[in-house]
């Protein structure tokens, strides 16, 4: 007789594998350097997380087959949130298109993007990531923690952005070679406006929500973009690429940038619980006595 899970019962133990799945590729994404970190071109390779270098095809496989499984699954705040993370830090960590730029589990996006070494002045490809494509995601990316630890902006993370904001600007001049009129307030154009009408729920929506704040956080945020701006335009006799290639060797350093946006993501990481699967790996499950966490791993075949 054919024995099947119960549908629910299944539904479960997908998740759970679908959360660890995410949890470990973030992991090891965040664990290499970026000229490292690579995502698999095959979904039909085998798994290879063992050095963290690899984002396995059997990630992206799995996704695949979950969403097959359950078409109507939609998945809870803290899934959903592991998932905007991954995006985030493989187009940050690798600067390729991992999976759909929306935080749902529709589809895997196939495109691959090739890996490239950057030189000084690199060939741009129509299909290459740069920091002005990401910069939407890292402030959606932001807001949703906001919104699941009931948190607000702070000074700190205030500066993190203006300060990613100051190296989008950077890439697109001396990268780019974009020096249009209005491309500096156009990139430092985030704040709260009242007057937005915006669909409840996305991206830009929570992002406006996330800058809503009292009179003196709004003024400070002003202030810190402000005085990132004024940092940026060259004084009188400086061209506008030797003004920056020079913030780019002093203050406005790439490799502090990239440490500092990596320090960011690992601590979005671990302020949420591990998943499941992760803890029972550990022996060590939130609520549980030690000897309820061995017999839960001797149930599900951890021992």
């Amino acid at each position: 007789m054919d024995r099947k899970a119960d549908p629910q019962t299944q539904l479960m133990i997908d998740e759970a594998i679908l959360d660890y799945l995410f949890y470990t590729a973030i992991k090891a994404l965040l664990s290499v350097p970026e000229a490292e970190a690579h995502i698999e071109e095959s979904v039909q390779r085998p798994l290879d997380m063992v050095d963290g270098k690899n984002i396995s095809g059997n990630h992206l496989a799995f996704i695949s087959i979950f969403h097959a499984l359950h078409p109507e699954y939609h998945a809870p705040a803290e899934v959903q949130f592991r998932l905007r993370l991954l995006q985030f830090s493989c187009l940050f960590k690798t600067r390729q298109r991992l999976l759909s730029e929306t935080p749902s589990l529709s589809r895997v996006n196939g495109r691959q993007d090739s890996h490239r070494k950057r030189g000084k002045d690199p060939v741009i490809q129509p299909d290459q990531v740069h920091l002005r494509d990401t910069l939407p995601l890292f402030l959606a990316l932001s807001a949703a923690q906001n919104l699941l630890q009931e948190s607000t902006i702070t000074e700190l993370w205030m500066r993190l952005a203006a300060g990613y904001m100051a190296h989008t600007y950077a890439e697109q001049v001396l990268s780019l070679h974009d020096t249009r009129s209005g491309l500096l307030e156009e990139i430092f154009q985030w704040s709260f406006d009242p007057a937005r009408t915006i669909a409840e729920g996305s991206d830009e929506w929570i992002i406006n929500e996330m800058f809503e704040a009292d009179a003196n956080s709004t003024r400070l945020w002003e202030d810190i973009k402000s005085e990132h701006m004024c940092a940026l335009r060259p004084p009188p006799g400086t061209s506008l690429t030797a003004h920056l290639e020079a913030m780019v060797s002093g203050g406005l350093s790439i490799a502090s940038f990239k440490e500092k946006i990596s320090e960011f993501l690992s601590g979005l990481l671990s302020a949420h619980s591990a998943p499941l699967l992760t803890q029972l790996e550990s022996g060590e499950i939130d609520g549980l006595t030690p000897g309820s966490t061995m017999a839960l791993k001797r149930r599900a075949g951890f021992v």
